[in-house]
């Protein structure tokens, strides 16, 4: 057999040029990768009941001539809690913050109304934004005459945040979560109040933070 030496290289001139052909439109790797993620967590968690040591704001005006629990002489009344924001690590890796919002729920078995709140503090402890300009209220929930709870109310609310408010939480390390009961005399009286321990206001907050960042 004869050794065709023309056709070999004719078959490598061929294979070559395909190879460039192939290649001619790749471009060649970028030295850094930018990719898009998205990650949900919860903020917090707050929650009122009777059990803890509640906070009262202004001065006695409600159920003066009521053998009630002195909490309930006041219009309102919260527990705040401060818990880290757990944004930092997102906020240090992410070139570009695309999309963010606040998801908060709110379930309250009280007969009054519920409220609640939540704070972004800096590092000194100053409030630097609000999650509302007015706080997220509840209406009070419906009850048996022996104090069962017949109808527990619920409410969401889904906050979306600018750039100009993304720039600024970004700043923050903490939040001041607030779950509040706005007190009335039809509300609390000398009948109902031996209910009360069995009564919950529960607030639930959890973030969504869309974000490019670099993989290096």
């Amino acid at each position: 057999m004869r050794f065709n030496l023309f056709g070999v290289v004719s078959g490598i001139a061929f294979l070559g040029a395909l190879l460039v052909a192939c290649t001619q439109n790749i471009e060649s790797l970028p030295d850094d990768i930018r990719v898009s993620s998205s990650v949900s967590l919860p903020l917090g968690f707050g929650e009122i009941t009777l059990s803890k040591s509640l906070q009262t704001l202004g001065l006695p005006i409600m159920n003066l001539d009521e053998d009630v629990p002195e909490w309930a002489t006041y219009g309102f009344v919260y527990y705040a809690d401060t818990l880290p924001l757990n944004l930092t690590e997102v906020f240090d890796r992410a070139e570009n913050i695309k999309y963010l919002a606040i998801r908060c729920n709110v379930w309250n078995d009280f007969p009054l109304g519920g409220v609640a709140q939540m704070y972004f503090v800096d590092g000194d402890g100053v409030i630097i934004d609000s999650l509302y300009r007015e706080p997220f209220k509840v209406p009070a929930a419906q009850h048996h005459d022996n104090g069962i709870v017949a109808v527990s109310k619920f409410e969401s609310s889904l906050t979306k945040f600018d750039n100009n408010r993304i720039n600024l939480i970004s700043k923050a390390q903490n939040v001041i979560i607030l779950a509040g009961l706005e007190v009335t005399d039809e509300g609390v009286n000398e009948t109902n109040i031996k209910y009360f321990d069995m009564y919950k206001l529960k607030v639930q907050l959890a973030v969504r933070v869309d974000f490019v960042y670099n993989s290096d």
